[in-house]
């Protein structure tokens, strides 16, 4: 009887441990950047790690050495949400013009229900530039839909707004190529999708060096709020979303230059720029718990290094 037992636990362990091994080789991997390839960043001889924090995934940029002082989670997909929006904004001004006037159309109606948006609307016009400020302030879907669409109008005059977003799409994914990402697959401007749009934490790395490199993501990626004026004339207040620039938020630091969140269920994350005593990082945090742990994560980071 005792030796039948045995053998019932027996099987049973050797049965979940191959389950076990199963599910961790079906899990979805991110791509690795290896020396001498597009885009790699090299790691710091002497590594920190980051105790205490609720993402399961990080990087610490050192924008002087140009190195990550600090990473975690480098091989896990992550979800990115509206941190997509840095390469939606890259991307669209290697087809735009900043002062470009756009007045949206139908792809506003692929606006997903529960978006963060800039309250724009099909009789607004407004410039490139300040669609990019709705992104990069109040995290606005329907700023994002709107410049891919006109983007994607530049690529093909034909295309309808819904069909233009489309097409930017397409551009988007062969832009992150070229600029070294290998783990990114994007499918909407926004990031609002969940296991089909995705990427790695050395891809989102990568974006953002270039997204805080560029005047125009950083000034607007910076400011707490804005009173605005469309080319059309109406008006708008427009709140930043990242807690870490609000004073009065609880999770105020005046270390933080500039940032994006981004937000979708399971899968809170904050990318930003911080310096201090002429010290700058990057600091990107994926997969906190909740929308205010990102911010205490990102703190806890700044911290570790400053």
């Amino acid at each position: 009887m005792h030796n039948h037992s045995l053998r019932r636990s027996v099987r049973l362990f050797s049965l979940l441990l191959t389950l076990c091994l199963l599910i961790t080789a079906c899990s979805p991997r991110a791509t690795l950047h290896e020396e001498g390839d597009l885009g790699y960043i090299p790691v710091s001889a002497s590594p920190i790690t980051v105790d205490g924090l609720s993402a399961t995934a990080y990087f610490i940029y050192d924008c002087k050495a140009e190195e990550f002082v600090a990473i975690h989670g480098a091989e896990r997909r992550i979800y990115p949400a509206s941190t997509t929006k840095l390469l939606t904004a890259l991307y669209a001004l290697t087809l735009l013009s900043p002062d470009e006037l756009i007045t949206p159309g139908d792809e506003l109606s692929l606006v997903g229900a529960g978006s963060s948006i800039a309250y724009i609307k099909s009789h607004h016009t407004l410039t490139v530039e300040m669609l990019i400020e709705g992104m990069m302030i109040p995290s606005g879907n329907d700023a994002a839909y709107a410049i891919a669409a006109a983007a994607g109008k530049k690529l093909d005059p034909t295309l309808s707004g819904k069909a233009a977003v489309e097409r930017f799409m397409k551009g988007l994914n062969e832009y992150a190529a070229s600029i070294g990402c290998c783990s990114t697959s994007f499918t909407v401007p926004d990031g609002l999708a969940e296991k089909e749009h995705y990427s790695g934490v050395e891809d989102m790395a990568i974006i953002a060096k270039l997204a805080f490199e560029n005047e125009t993501l950083r000034t607007f990626g910076g400011i707490a709020k804005a009173d605005v004026t469309y080319e059309s004339g109406h008006t708008n207040t427009w709140i930043n979303t990242n807690l870490l620039l609000i004073e009065d938020s609880g999770y105020y630091d005046p270390r933080v230059i500039s940032g994006k969140t981004g937000s979708i269920e399971g899968s809170y994350n904050v990318i930003f720029l911080a310096e201090e005593d002429g010290k700058q990082y990057i600091i990107g945090i994926f997969g906190s718990s909740d929308k205010e742990a990102r911010f205490a994560d990102g703190i806890t980071a700044m911290d570790a290094i400053f």
